[in-house]
């Protein structure tokens, strides 16, 4: 029995994972502003949520590996380095599943609900907030190159690279994530009960 549940654990956190891609590669060729958004924070979230944070943070990783590999991240962030795009592309939507289970687990003590909630706005929270950070310290050059002289590289880099994008990130993200949680809580508790 404990077997067929670690199977179905990989076969479902696999399943996020494909799904995360998918949503990755499709959300690389959405673009508000030279960054493209990311709708790959929903199954990440869900994944971190239902098989804990190393699900999350797993999920997360593949899903910033198709970031990295994106026409737009080799075309504007290579030229500045291409190991440290790989880590920003990759460590950032993994460490945003890994904030977003340990936080699950830590409130859903008191309430689900809110755990829920709180999981699903840490995710585009976390992403762009490393993004902003790791984009400061290693594209510093393109940020100056890019903004117009009138505007501090901050203020460009909040408005042009991160604006719009993580305002549509947060709320899909904040919308959807709990509704999916209740379809694939739904799916799994039907599942199981009927083995």
């Amino acid at each position: 029995m404990e077997r067929s549940l670690k199977i179905k654990k990989m076969v479902m956190i696999t399943i996020l994972s494909v799904v995360a891609i998918v949503l990755q590669l499709f959300s690389n060729y959405v673009q508000f502003g030279p960054v493209s958004i990311t709708l790959a924070l929903i199954p990440i979230v869900v994944g971190a949520i239902i098989y804990g944070p190393l699900a999350g943070f797993a999920i997360g990783c593949f899903a910033g590996v198709i970031t990295f590999v994106a026409p737009t991240t080799i075309a504007i962030f290579w030229p500045y380095g291409v190991f440290a795009t790989f880590l920003v592309c990759v460590l950032k939507m993994g460490l945003a599943g890994l904030v977003s289970g340990y936080l699950y687990k830590l409130i859903n003590k008191s309430n689900s609900k809110v755990a829920v909630v709180i999981s699903s706005i840490s995710v585009p929270l976390v992403n762009t907030g490393l993004f902003a950070f790791a984009a400061y310290i290693y594209y510093k050059d393109l940020l100056t190159s890019l903004a117009p002289t009138d505007q501090t590289i901050v203020a460009y880099l909040f408005l042009s690279f991160i604006g719009v994008n993580f305002i549509i990130e947060f709320l899909v993200n904040s919308l959807l994530s709990p509704v999916v949680l209740r379809l694939v809580n739904f799916a799994n508790n039907k599942y199981l009960n009927n083995d």
